[in-house]
């Protein structure tokens, strides 16, 4: 995704029966299950790119490009979004990329595009991609504590 400042951000989450399954801070190399791509370039970028395997990641990608520096510079600019769509199709695999404007969605559903992250994790779990019960998933936004209603809603 990017930050609110600027830039790419990245969180990696690790599930485990328990704590002593865990024995990492980050997802290694082509060792991801899933991605969720809320920024298209984000999602093709080396560092997120790396973390991918044919097989074995699947990515729910939020098909809304927002632009770059390079709109500033260049008035013919095209979001390359599209093109994003097609090389995380490649390197993933047929069945493996799962594609939603979750912008428009949130923006028509929610009257915000900060709902993008709980919309984007709701369509991956609908796909059956997080192996984590509905019930925990709403319990974990319920103990975050932020928007609890409208982060159920989007979820």
């Amino acid at each position: 995704g990017l930050a609110q400042k600027g830039g790419a951000t990245w969180s990696h989450v690790l599930i485990g029966q328990t704590q002593d399954d865990i024995l990492t801070t980050r997802v290694g190399t082509a060792a991801a299950d899933l991605i969720l791509a809320c920024d298209p370039m984000v999602a093709v970028s080396g560092e997120t790119m790396a973390r991918m395997r044919e097989g074995r990641t699947h990515v729910a990608l939020n098909s809304h490009g927002s632009p770059t520096a390079a709109f500033v510079k260049n008035a013919n600019w095209e979001n390359p979004q599209h093109a994003c769509a097609a090389q995380l199709e490649k390197l993933v695999g047929e069945g493996g990329l799962g594609v939603f404007d979750a912008d428009a969605a949130a923006r028509a559903l929610m009257g915000d595009t900060i709902f993008i992250n709980p919309m984007i994790l709701g369509y991956a779990w609908q796909q059956g991609w997080i192996p984590l019960a509905h019930e925990t998933l709403a319990r974990a936004i319920e103990l975050n504590g932020v928007a609890v209603k409208a982060n159920l809603a989007a979820f």
